[in-house]
């Protein structure tokens, strides 16, 4: 179960950080400009703060499961703020350059701007929080004793390996930036998907 628990975060970290958003867009801009090496030390750095911010998400799940009456009543708003962020994202008419950001950095820069980008990236915790639930929920993960960690690593790895393709992709990763269906859509209806499955289970 422990290592369902690590390959399980592993593929789940990996196709959710595929919409393009700050993080991913600044390593393939630093891909195009030829800062490759910058855009590996940003790639682990963005992955160490997933790697705190998930750590942050476990616990409070653990402890929400632990306070049922609390539990109960947080389900009902993680659902509807699934549902909402779903909706928002369908009918969004922005396109990718919304998120598209300065990156002139080079070296030992691209990790600290890494820092600075994963830390102001806390809606992580909500998203991770939803699908930590989910996948527990479902028998998919075990979060106890050292699956907690395994599963932290999985999200964390996975996060770093998808922004590892996209440094290797660099100019091809545009053609995914600039395509609306898949940056607000495709997203969209998993996260009102999402929101759905858990409102419906609740009310069941």
């Amino acid at each position: 179960m422990i290592l369902q628990t690590l390959i399980v975060a592993f593929i789940v970290s990996y196709i959710g950080s595929i919409p393009p958003g700050t993080i991913n867009v600044s390593v393939m801009q630093l891909a195009i400009l030829n800062k490759r090496r910058a855009a590996v030390f940003f790639a682990f750095a963005a992955s160490s703060v997933e790697f705190i911010y998930a750590g942050i998400t476990v616990q409070f799940h653990i402890f929400l499961n632990n306070n049922q009456t609390i539990s109960s009543y947080f389900q009902i708003i993680t659902a509807i703020a699934l549902i909402g962020l779903g909706l928002f994202n369908i009918f969004s008419k922005s396109t990718s350059a919304s998120v598209k950001v300065d990156t002139r950095i080079t070296g030992r820069h691209g990790f600290l701007r890494g820092i600075i980008l994963g830390l102001l990236n806390p809606m992580t915790i909500p998203f991770w929080l939803a699908i930590t639930t989910y996948l527990e929920n479902d028998g998919w993960i075990d979060v106890d004793g050292y699956g907690f960690w395994m599963y932290l690593l999985g999200l964390s790895v996975g996060t770093f390996c998808l922004l590892l393709t996209v440094n290797a992709s660099g100019r091809r990763f545009t053609k995914i930036a600039d395509n609306p269906f898949l940056v607000h859509k495709v997203p969209g209806f998993l996260l009102l998907g999402l929101g759905v499955y858990f409102l419906g289970k609740l009310m069941m």
